[in-house]
């Protein structure tokens, strides 16, 4: 099986480990649990943060996107374009002030409490990527209405064969009727 030709790969912009630092530091001061954690964060968060930048990827195919993340827990999602009915791009203060942004992928039939079915942070030149994503997908709508288009046709044509065959055994039966 031929594997979907690469259109895109997204490159993650390196402030992305700052915004995750911080996130952490963030809800672990919020939380009275967390306040314990942040001195153990403030010595070992950085080198999470690196890992866990180093393992994104994000890449746009022919037919799919395709998300690997994570340092302990790896997760590796694809999502079909031609399921995709919306790609919103959210942004909040600490975001706007180190020049990110979140996408969020929604897809058609999502069961997801969360309201989407993918969010990727901190892709550099998000809407350039969201639009090229936009735009793969509404050619590869297009191709499935051809394609569909074509199998009607050509289904159309066998039914049509389909009735000459019927038409002609049809006769034959009505020969052999009036040779006995």
């Amino acid at each position: 099986m031929k594997k979907n030709e690469i259109i895109k790969s997204a490159q993650f912009n390196t402030i992305l480990k700052t915004y995750i630092f911080l996130i952490v530091v963030w809800w672990s001061f919020v939380s009275l649990i967390g306040i314990v954690f942040i001195p153990f964060w403030l010595l070992i968060g950085w080198y999470f943060c690196k890992r866990y930048y180093n393992s994104l990827e994000c890449t746009l195919t022919e037919k799919t996107i395709e998300l690997k993340k994570g340092v302990l827990f790896h997760v590796e999602k694809t999502i079909p374009l031609d399921r995709i009915q919306d790609l919103t791009l959210r942004d909040g203060p600490l975001l706007r002030a180190l020049n990110l942004c979140v996408i969020e992928i929604e897809t058609a039939g999502q069961s997801n409490p969360q309201g989407s079915d993918a969010k990727i942070i901190g892709i550099d030149d998000a809407k350039e990527f969201r639009d090229s994503v936009l735009k793969q997908r509404d050619v590869l709508k297009q191709e499935t209405k051809v394609t569909t288009y074509k199998q009607h046709s050509d289904s159309v044509k066998a039914e049509s064969v389909f009735y000459e065959i019927r038409d002609t055994l049809l006769k034959i039966e009505e020969h052999l009727k009036q040779a006995r």
